[in-house]
């Protein structure tokens, strides 16, 4: 039985984000020799696609902020408690699921690196796009090239965070990346005690 998880817009916008920004960054930074592309149009792509990413950013943070719901994805104080049950679940010393809510210790300091990580390539992508209207930025942090370099570096950190980021889907629940290339994931029916009691459960008032 499929199971839709992931409507289509979500697998398209994970993937073609990553892939759009990281690939036409790092052209931009430094063409090859064997690929010869109009530099005007990667770099139009490269903030088209830029400027979806910061509007995608501020509805997370208006929503969260918004319904009081961050703790839910950052990582906070009290979430270093748990750490020592999520590392002995993930190195599979133990194998019992310690229950984190929504999303666990891991998840949550992926989530908040990415949000810093685009918060901060938000930031120095304007001023690189816009030289003129940044001077004062430019002034803080010793010029464009320094600004370039941050750019950069914060670009290769986060694309150096999927391999955990893929760990942590594999080690939890690896039909989800099914999911985020079909949409859907694969279940199988329940056992028969279970569905008896799903039966039972929506006959009881």
């Amino acid at each position: 039985m499929k199971l839709l998880l992931q409507p289509l817009p979500v697998p398209i916008f994970h993937w073609v984000m990553f892939v759009v920004l990281l690939l036409t960054g790092l052209y931009l930074d430094s063409p090859p020799l064997w690929l010869v592309l109009p530099l005007r149009h990667v770099r139009k792509l490269h903030g088209v696609f830029a400027a979806l990413l910061m509007t995608n950013l501020a509805g997370q943070i208006y929503y969260y902020v918004y319904s009081r719901k961050f703790s839910e994805v950052l990582l906070l104080p009290r979430d270093f408690a748990n750490f020592r049950s999520f590392m002995r679940y993930y190195l599979f010393i133990t194998e019992r699921h310690p229950n984190f809510g929504r999303y666990n210790p891991g998840q949550k300091l992926l989530l908040t690196v990415w949000g810093l990580a685009v918060l901060s390539a938000s930031v120095t992508g304007l001023a690189l796009f816009f030289p003129d209207d940044s001077l004062w930025l430019q002034k803080l942090l010793g010029g464009l090239g320094n600004i370039r370099i941050l750019h950069y570096l914060v670009a290769i950190i986060f694309a150096s965070s999927i391999p955990l980021h893929l760990y942590l889907v594999f080690t939890e629940e690896p039909a989800h990346l099914q999911a985020m290339f079909t949409g859907y994931v694969q279940k199988g029916p329940l056992p028969p005690e279970q569905h008896k009691e799903t039966h039972r459960d929506r006959r009881s008032p």
